[in-house]
């Protein structure tokens, strides 16, 4: 392979994209613990939410069962001492009086006045149905409880409760008017709910006040609460917009009547299970997470960056090792290890293998005329040669001084004695005439080439061949030489 130059390798990036994907998984698992801390605190929210809805249900059902109650005690009265075709004013009377009302009528089947306690002559035989909603429900067979009306009889604001019951005359109607602000339903909305700052009300169809806690002097509650009586309009669980104290309204409607009851509750008593430490805990707990997973990411990415420069000088080192400093071609101890390998390769595929030693012609003319950077030069500018010339699987490299060698996997003798013909003739184009050499580097090459050589045999074949070349003889059998000139 062409040698790469010196210095080339640098740290390993296959593992530069591990940080990276770590701080990205980290960011997506403190993502998920984040969203899983918003969700559970909402879960948490919209459950106190709930409760304080299924609270407002059951306060109203509470609230139907009590008229429920009153209407069957009405229903029970008016048959037991009612029936009789005729009923005096003062049975009638003592009847209202055990209900509890503030004033009672007893109605034909087609709404007209048979009687009225107390007493009010005038409204006999007056058909106040199309006045009065309770009283066509009750014509009809069922109860009907009236909102916030005026009495017929004392003229006060009362609420009604209309019963129908069976006589020998037919169906008759037992209407009871209860004050507005009875202690009954008063004591009901105290009741509603335990928290201190709170507000309840039991509203008719209309938006009148029935009962309410605290009491309010204001008949309506568009004239007490405007704003919730706003939002209360358009839902039936939400906030309170505008409220000088954020609050969290809930309404249901009362079965069997058109009333509905509203509560209203301060956001810091409804929530307040879930507000204060038990909200900021989950919140703290995630930012020490957090914070020890940045830790880990950062003391892993020093690690990754540590082992990294380790490993980028133990690289280094390595090539230094391998690598001459001057030409950044293999050194011979590199070239000896790469050898080995490519003869061993060719016995393994039976190839032939050859080998080229290279010296340079008056190199040491150029170092003693023009100084050692002058020589230094010209190994650098053949080292630049042998790139350009060989191929790109050949071993090449410097044996030493001004020599070097090449190794040519795949490669006979014919193909050997080729390449060092065009190393010659690339390296006579060189032009290097401030140092003298305006005709080129003049170098020598001998080769040899095997298949089952041993590749220290092939280099001392070679390292003959170059003493042919350059017409000198060999002293010792290990390579050495002395550059005596044969004579002609």
């Amino acid at each position: 392979m062409k040698n790469p130059p010196v210095n080339a390798i640098g740290p390993r990036a296959g593992r530069s994209w591990i940080t990276p994907l770590l701080a990205v998984g980290l960011l997506l698992l403190l993502g998920v613990l984040a969203t899983g801390i918003v969700l559970t605190q909402q879960q948490a929210k919209d459950h106190v939410k709930s409760s304080f809805a299924l609270r407002g249900e059951s306060s109203a059902q509470f609230v139907s069962t009590y008229l429920s109650e009153q209407a069957s005690r009405e229903r029970d009265a008016a048959q037991r001492f009612l029936s009789p075709a005729r009923v005096s004013p003062t049975r009638f009377g003592i009847v209202a009086a055990s209900l509890g009302s503030a004033g009672a009528l007893l109605l034909d089947g087609s709404g007209r006045v048979l009687d009225a306690a107390p007493l009010r002559p005038s409204l006999h035989g007056k058909r106040l149905s199309p006045a009065y909603s309770q009283l066509p429900e009750a014509a009809r067979g069922r109860v009907g409880i009236s909102g916030i009306v005026t009495s017929p009889i004392t003229g006060a604001a009362v609420t009604a409760i209309a019963v129908p019951f069976r006589t020998a005359e037919g169906t008759r109607v037992l209407s009871a008017d209860y004050p507005a602000s009875g202690l009954a339903l008063d004591a009901l909305v105290d009741h509603t709910i335990s928290y201190a700052q709170h507000h309840v009300f039991l509203l008719d169809a209309s938006g009148h006040v029935i009962a309410a806690s605290p009491r309010l002097l204001k008949p309506t509650l568009a004239q007490a609460f405007p704003r919730l009586a706003a939002a209360s309009a358009h839902a039936s669980l939400g906030p309170v917009p505008g409220a000088r104290t954020p609050s969290t309204f809930t309404q249901a409607p009362v079965p069997g009547t058109s009333w509905r009851l509203l509560i209203a509750v301060p956001n810091s008593r409804l929530f307040a299970s879930i507000a204060g430490w038990t909200l900021y805990i989950p919140w703290l707990i995630f930012a020490l997470v957090t914070a020890l997973a940045v830790l880990i990411v950062v003391l892993f990415a020093r690690l990754i960056a540590d082992r990294s420069r380790l490993r980028a000088l133990s690289e280094r080192m390595e090539r230094t090792a391998q690598t001459d400093s001057l030409t950044g071609l293999f050194n011979r101890r590199a070239l000896t290890e790469q050898m080995t390998r490519a003869a061993a390769r060719a016995r393994r595929h039976d190839e032939p293998l050859s080998v080229l030693m290279i010296d340079l012609d008056r190199f040491k003319q150029t170092n003693d005329g023009f100084g050692h950077e002058a020589g230094d030069q010209v190994l650098c500018t053949i080292a630049d040669c042998l790139h350009e010339v060989l191929r790109t699987g050949d071993i090449f490299g410097r044996w030493g001084g001004d020599e070097f060698l090449v190794v040519l996997p795949k490669t006979d003798a014919e193909g050997a004695l080729a390449t060092a013909e065009r190393l010659r003739r690339a390296a006579s184009e060189i032009e290097l005439a401030e140092i003298g050499l305006r005709d080129g580097v003049p170098l020598s090459v001998g080769t040899a080439t095997g298949v089952h050589a041993n590749p220290h045999d092939l280099v001392r074949e070679a390292d003959l061949a170059l003493y042919e070349a350059k017409g000198v003889r060999p002293e010792n059998d290990d390579g050495d030489r002395t550059p005596e000139r044969l004579a002609t």
